[in-house]
């Protein structure tokens, strides 16, 4: 009696590892894991960029170079506009802005901008090396 209970609890023993090893086998690879990839958000001399638009957005964006010495002349845009320095610093000089506040601003490669609705300004580079930056 005892061996054929144990028997049978080996037999069972045996069928269930048979039928479970496949199964363990096959399990899903894990889920590959970021590599390699680096994000940082954009900022702005005065911190963390946000801006929040009202209208429908229509994105077009180009880049733009300004010699040493150069500038764009005094212009303004009639929709927001954003700036991201890729290289140099670029001096922004401005009537006003969102708090009245005008002046000259500096924007150090990898800083964010955003030029006022409506607001007069001049970028321009004093410094000995172009200015490159992405405007959207």
């Amino acid at each position: 009696m005892k061996r054929s209970v144990f028997a049978m609890v080996l037999a069972a023993g045996l069928a269930f590892i048979t039928l479970a090893m496949p199964a363990l086998a096959q399990a899903p690879a894990p889920v590959p894991q970021p590599k390699g990839v680096k994000s940082s958000n954009l900022i702005t001399s005065l911190g963390g960029f946000r801006e929040v638009v009202s209208i429908p957005v229509v994105l077009t964006g180009q880049t733009l170079e300004i010699e040493p010495g150069g500038q764009t002349g005094r212009q303004r845009h009639t929709v927001p506009t954003f700036v991201y320095v890729l290289e140099g610093t670029l001096v922004t000089n401005s009537e006003g802005g969102r708090v009245g506040v005008g002046g000259v601003q500096y924007h150090a490669a990898g800083q964010s901008y955003s030029d006022p609705t409506g607001v007069w300004h001049n970028h321009s580079n004093p410094g000995p090396t172009p200015v490159k930056y992405l405007l959207l």
